[in-house]
């Protein structure tokens, strides 16, 4: 055997050999803001556990929507824990989806403190890049810009549920009705993050305007039902309130429907934040005065964009304001924007 014809020989096996040796995934690192970084298999966003408050609300019908689609065009599989408004079963949801295979979460809390372990420290140290949205975790949602964005998880997209965001709300009912004024609040549960971050915009607003008072304020479970039992409880204790201010708009639907019953439809005005395709209808025909913009479907394909991008190997900013979506003409960056029959044509809401 010639020499060349041994040393072609010798390289066909190696070549065969190097074939049946197997290609080795590549890796990516993922910037949480901890002491390591997480480490995943670059491209190897696959399934993504979406964890949502109560699926039968229609904003969370929204973000759920929004990371299917947006999942979808990257072949990417989602499931939806829905915790049913149940705190226990969230925390509970979490523990179980840490041994599932996940390769990334999406967050939307009921309340940010008792998920905050299983999010910003156990997922991180199981290799689980998390994504927060609309309402902040450990303790943050009172915070604002950056602040919202929890070590441990990779990003926070969000911001029009912030006191500030629910400070111009109530600013707006303000200006409408300079001088005094008597108004009413209805919110959520206590615990629940968006209720502090009212309640501190409620407090900044009332230093600032001693002339405005409170006169009654009541905690629901979001259901138009119980808002409309507890406005006609409002009218009751306080038949001269001049305002009802909510947290989300079925609070105005079922203010609106006891206004309604009661012959004061008209005569007391109403405010509220998350602005949907029925508060657009309600300000054109003035059952409502105002609402704010809101993109809980946006905040979902945002997150779910930007997991994508850190396991490409982007870098992803910590924050991601106005829900991710593009401002409305006149709009402040890092504001809310606030809806009202000047402005209502321009705006394009995204829940029901």
């Amino acid at each position: 055997m010639t020499a060349n014809r041994s040393r072609s020989i010798a390289a066909g096996a190696l070549l065969l050999l190097a074939g049946l040796q197997p290609v080795l995934a590549e890796e990516t690192q993922v910037d949480v803001g901890l002491d390591k970084p997480i480490t995943v298999t670059k491209g190897g966003l696959k399934k993504i556990a979406l964890f949502i408050e109560i699926g039968t609300n229609s904003a969370v019908q929204s973000t759920v929507t929004g990371a299917k689609e947006e999942a979808a065009k990257h072949g990417i599989e989602v499931d939806v824990f829905d915790a049913r408004f149940d705190i226990a079963r969230q925390v509970n949801q979490m523990q179980n989806a840490l041994l599932a295979g996940y390769d990334a979460w999406v967050v939307a809390a009921i309340e940010g403190n008792q998920v905050c372990d299983m999010a910003a420290k156990e997922a991180p140290k199981a290799g689980i890049p998390v994504a927060v949205v609309t309402m902040s975790i450990c303790g943050r949602s009172v915070n604002e810009g950056e602040q919202l964005w929890s070590p441990g998880t990779l990003t926070y997209i969000g911001g029009n549920e912030t006191p500030s965001a629910f400070k111009k709300v109530i600013m707006q009912a303000v200006k409408d009705k300079p001088g005094p004024q008597k108004i009413a609040l209805l919110t959520g549960q206590e615990i629940h993050p968006i209720t502090q971050a009212f309640d501190k915009a409620v407090a900044a607003v009332l230093k600032e305007h001693p002339e405005v008072q409170v006169v009654a304020t009541h905690r629901t479970d979001y259901s138009p039902e119980m808002n409309q039992q507890k406005t006609q409880n409002i009218l009751q204790v306080a038949p001269d309130v001049d305002a009802i201010v909510g947290v989300y708009t079925n609070m105005s639907k079922g203010a609106a429907a006891a206004l309604e019953t009661a012959g004061r439809a008209g005569q007391v005005r109403l405010y509220e934040a998350g602005g949907t395709k029925w508060s657009v209808d309600a300000i054109k025909s003035g059952t409502i005065s105002a609402t704010t913009g809101y993109y809980r479907a946006t905040a979902a394909a945002t997150a779910v964009r930007l997991l994508v991008d850190a396991f490409d190997g982007k870098p992803v900013p910590h924050v991601v304001l106005n829900d991710g979506h593009a401002l409305l003409p006149g709009q402040t960056p890092g504001e809310v924007a606030i809806i009202t029959k000047t402005n209502v044509d321009g705006y394009v809401p995204e829940s029901p």
